[in-house]
């Protein structure tokens, strides 16, 4: 027993910098946001639904969100229950940044991935749609 723990042990340790490496560059499941919203007249009453916040879509950009150059996926298969899009990114002097959007909000974060990045993918549940028509992200990983 003892040595199928070593060996765990062992096996966690070799994985968790490549984990580490690749989380850096993955959107984080969820994002805490506050929401102000006003009422349109004195006679409507603002509520909030509660709903979290959940991945739904990320969008590659050549250089900063702001200028809007959104790149388009190298490649997109459905696999199974999967759809799997992937960017190649070739060297870059603007250098690229990933933007995550979230279902529940307006609110998007986004982040200059680091230099050595050359392949991002994104896999989506092909069969879960948020309310508003997004698919379910299961994953994002750029390495």
């Amino acid at each position: 027993m003892k040595r199928l723990t070593f060996i765990l042990i062992a096996f966690a340790c070799s994985i968790a910098p490549m984990h580490f490496a690749q989380a850096e560059s993955a959107c984080p499941a969820t994002i805490a946001v506050e929401q102000k919203a006003s009422a349109p007249a004195p006679d409507w009453t603002v509520t909030y639904s509660g709903y979290q916040t959940a991945i739904v879509g990320v969008t590659i950009f050549d250089g900063p969100p702001a200028e809007q150059a959104s790149l388009v996926p190298d490649n997109e298969k459905t696999s199974g229950d999967n759809i799997i899009q992937t960017w190649q990114l070739a060297k870059s002097a603007r250098g690229y940044w990933l933007q995550c959007n979230y279902a529940n909000t307006t609110a998007q974060i986004s982040r200059r991935l680091p230099a050595e990045v050359t392949r991002c993918d994104v896999i989506y549940d092909h069969n879960l749609r948020f309310g508003g028509g997004g698919n379910v992200v299961k994953s994002v990983n750029c390495k």
